[in-house]
């Protein structure tokens, strides 16, 4: 808190200073432009609340089940048990999404593929798995289909 009100005290500083002026960019604060013309870009550094990047996962699969493990946390009554078969066949999952781009690109449709999903489950925890599965393959094996 001290940190970014300090710094916000800084920034006003600068701006004070004869020849500065902010620059014509969204977020004014983080932008500013020098009577010589040149723009000054705060916006990576913490005086504009940048901040480390997450670690991003090695691939593809990696990605897709960790953001699969976040979106399971959201339902608590099966939660564990999809957790565990996540862990125990993580494959599992990625092969299901990459079965969903295939039967997108044969011309199904996402809501059809979430029914057929539903017909051919009865437990809860295979029709949330479904779900959470079918919406990540368009974002990690398809991106391009299902729009």
């Amino acid at each position: 808190m001290k940190l970014k009100y300090l710094s916000a005290i800084a920034l006003t500083a600068i701006c004070l200073l004869p020849g500065v002026s902010y620059a014509q960019e969204q977020d004014y604060a983080c932008f500013l432009t020098t009577a010589s013309g040149n723009t000054v870009n705060f916006s990576q550094t913490s005086l504009c609340g940048a901040q480390k990047p997450a670690p991003t996962p090695v691939n593809t699969d990696e990605a897709f089940l960790a953001e699969y493990k976040r979106q399971v946390m959201q339902y608590a009554g099966v939660r564990d048990n999809l957790l565990a078969n996540a862990e125990q066949s993580p494959q599992v999952g990625s092969l299901q999404a990459q079965k969903v781009c295939s039967d997108l690109k044969s011309g199904l449709t996402l809501d059809e593929i979430k029914q057929k999903q539903i017909a051919e489950t009865v437990e809860q925890s295979s029709i949330i798995n479904a779900q959470i599965i079918t919406n990540l393959a368009t974002k990690y094996y398809c991106p391009n289909e299902g729009k």
